[in-house]
């Protein structure tokens, strides 16, 4: 292994390597086969050249038609065998696995000698400079929120206060109460309740300032949207402070 569990990479370095001799077995095979069909086809190429050069008049035109035939599927063997040799390069460059960006590799769950299936799931990276906070809005709120529009951000657990910027709101959630049967026509529950609790939609906020991974992407957090301007915090009293934080948990 060339990383360890929770560890910043840079991007394009090495992370870990699948076992190579079978990948560059298939490689040189492949490799052969293409010059093997190289050479064929310049002795096709030469014969077919030299029968259409004399003509007719030494020789049949179906043999002429025959040997321009077989030069163009050598050819086509040929481009499928380079097909091969560049697939198996491709393979054998895949077994290196490196960083796609700079980040935090997480979850490392391969190890040295482990077997691991294509299409697995070995290792995740958080990208650094990605983290943005993913607000769940209740639907009687959002008469309140715009786009532009500031947010202070207190993770749980810290009396930090990050600060930032409503992205966007999501165009649309599940409606729970309403499905669609095969022909595509709209099932209503008939049991609708009298009292329902409001919707939450997603609410995309952009961090004013990247942290790291101080605070850990999937963390929770206390979002208050307080408009065009940032909420001055600085001479506040403890009491209202406190009747902020309640405020906050609806």
């Amino acid at each position: 292994m060339k990383v360890h569990d929770n560890q910043l990479v840079k991007k394009d370095q090495i992370l870990f390597t699948i076992d190579q001799p079978r990948y560059q077995k298939a490689l040189e095979q492949a490799q052969a086969d293409v010059s093997y069909y190289q050479v064929l086809a310049g002795e096709k190429r030469r014969e077919a050249g030299r029968r259409n050069s004399l003509g007719t008049q030494a020789m049949s035109r179906e043999e002429i038609e025959q040997s321009n035939n077989v030069l163009q599927t050598v050819l086509h063997q040929l481009a499928k065998a380079e097909a091969t040799r560049d697939l198996a390069e491709l393979d054998l460059q895949r077994t290196i696995i490196r960083a796609p960006a700079e980040g935090w590799v997480t979850n490392l769950n391969v190890y040295t000698g482990e077997f691991i299936t294509r299409g697995s799931t070995a290792v995740a990276l958080v990208k650094r400079g990605s983290f943005y906070i993913l607000a769940y809005m209740e639907e009687t709120k959002l008469d309140g929120i715009r786009p532009g529009y500031r947010v202070q951000i207190t993770p749980l657990g810290s009396n930090r206060i990050l600060r930032g910027t409503v992205d966007s709101l999501s165009a649309g959630v599940t409606n729970a109460s309403s499905t669609r049967d095969s022909k595509g026509m709209a099932t209503v529950d008939s049991n609708l309740e009298w009292v329902r609790l409001a919707q939450r939609v997603p609410v995309r906020i952009h961090l004013d300032e990247q942290q790291a991974n101080l605070y850990p992407a999937g963390t929770t957090a206390t979002v208050v949207v307080t408009g065009d301007k940032d909420r001055n915090t600085d001479h506040e009293s403890v009491f209202i402070k406190l009747m902020h934080r309640l405020r906050e948990f609806g």
